[in-house]
């Protein structure tokens, strides 16, 4: 789905019969009319982030993004007011196109040109709206937004009216390159150090073998030493703390190790991608049918949450501690909203079976989000997901006292809040078995 579809879906009968009464048009005209209208913004906003006002761009998605999930309500105002603010909107996207995109909707829709730019002045700050929206449920920045019109370009030149896509210029607009400027770097003659004498042996004039051997002699034994401790001829090293070996010896151990737990969680990365809704799909791996003790089997992937929690309860070997979380890997909200999907209900199921099946395990479920937006509603959100996803399995027959639930705002963040799809990735629900 591009950008246009995705734009208009958003806009329900109620928004095109609210529109037909204020302009006093057929619903035809206004669907026609926002058919060529939303391409006409892209193209617009496109525009002004490549090589026009982006300032002004700024505001008008500003401006749009106060209505928060309800552009609709643009059209509960004034009927001057909406007028003014949409050719306010029109003069900033389009300029002296602005008569154009007006004709092109007239000659699209059948009307005359005084309707057709009431009905263009009252679409645009609508479609604004509803691009501000986009652009929040997804964690869009006006470059990201700026780059997936550029992405679209071709589909937005596609549903333009005829002619349109001259007028405003789009085929030639371009994503600006970035030239680095080549630095000449200087020669810098460094100056002679004379050599340290560390009293270690007495340096014969004539400047002889000495010179490098005792140097030389030193690296070859610190060499052999560090090849025992590495494992050649010897165990191999461990965590050493405790050990009676010297502390110099102690201290290098213990790095090594941290190096290694570093470089393994350097390769572990979530694999998967954004769809169309902004919701980030995981790769899960193959499906497998895990059977409970209860005698129940569920279907479930190698990679799933479900399996892991599984695998977690039944290691012995494995305490339970306030620091092991499994992320959900199917659950989806509205955006914006405390509403699972409903695609999210197999794995809340998995989840009841798997509760039945171990009576004493309980969980703990934490909420998060990503880090836009006010933190104080971000952490209301959370803590409202964290007690849906709760609630769903009660109602399921899970006894309430082998839950608990909070929200954690953007706390605790799984991936880079840098794009989009780190930010979706920290949008998410965990559980963390608190008993087992």
């Amino acid at each position: 789905m591009n950008l246009i579809e995705m734009i208009k879906n958003e806009m329900g009968s109620d928004v095109i019969s609210s529109l037909s009464q204020k302009a006093g048009v057929s619903e035809d005209q206004v669907k026609t009319g926002i058919s060529a209208g939303i391409p006409a913004v892209l193209a617009g906003i496109l525009k002004n982030g490549v090589g026009g006002d982006s300032g002004f761009l700024g505001k008008m998605l500003s401006g749009a993004s106060s209505l928060g999930s309800k552009p609709e309500e643009v059209l509960n105002g004034d009927q001057g007011d909406l007028l003014e603010k949409g050719k306010s909107l029109l003069g900033g996207l389009f300029g002296n196109d602005s008569e154009a995109v007006s004709g092109a909707v007239a000659s699209s829709t059948g009307l005359s040109g005084t309707k057709s730019a009431g009905l263009l002045a009252m679409i645009v700050p609508l479609i604004t709206g509803y691009i501000s929206k986009l652009m929040a449920s997804k964690g869009w920045g006006i470059s990201d937004l700026v780059g997936k019109i550029f992405e679209s370009k071709a589909d937005i030149a596609a549903a333009l009216p005829q002619g349109l896509s001259d007028s405003l210029g789009l085929a030639n607009v371009k994503m600006p390159s970035v030239n680095i400027p080549k630095v000449e770097v200087p020669n810098v003659d460094l100056p002679k150090v004379p050599p340290v004498n560390y009293g270690v042996v007495q340096e014969p004039k004539s400047g002889s073998i000495f010179k490098w051997l005792i140097p030389l002699l030193i690296i070859l034994l610190g060499g052999w030493w560090l090849m025992g401790k590495m494992g050649c001829n010897g165990p191999k090293v461990e965590n050493t703390v405790g050990s009676n070996i010297d502390s110099l010896g102690s201290t290098m151990d213990s790095a090594t190790d941290v190096m290694k737990t570093e470089a393994e969680a350097a390769q572990v990365a979530i694999v998967g991608k954004l769809n169309e809704a902004g919701d980030f799909v995981r790769d899960l791996g193959v499906v497998i049918v895990k059977k409970l003790p209860d005698g129940k089997e569920i279907k479930v992937a190698e990679n799933s949450v479900e399996n892991k929690l599984i695998m977690f309860i039944e290691d012995k070997d494995k305490p339970v501690d306030k620091t092991t979380w499994f992320t959900f890997d199917r659950l989806y909200f509205e955006p914006g909203k405390s509403v699972l999907k409903a695609e999210s209900q197999g794995q809340i199921a998995n989840i009841d079976a798997i509760l039945v099946a171990y009576p004493n395990v309980k969980l703990k479920i934490g909420g998060y989000t990503d880090n836009t937006g006010d933190a104080a509603v971000n952490k209301k959100i959370s803590n409202e997901r964290a007690n849906v996803a709760k609630n769903e399995l009660v109602k399921m027959g899970v006894d309430a006292k082998r839950l608990d639930a909070e929200g954690y705002g953007a706390e605790h963040p799984i991936a880079s809040n840098e794009t989009p799809e780190g930010r979706a990735q920290n949008r998410r629900i965990d559980i963390r078995v608190m008993e087992k």
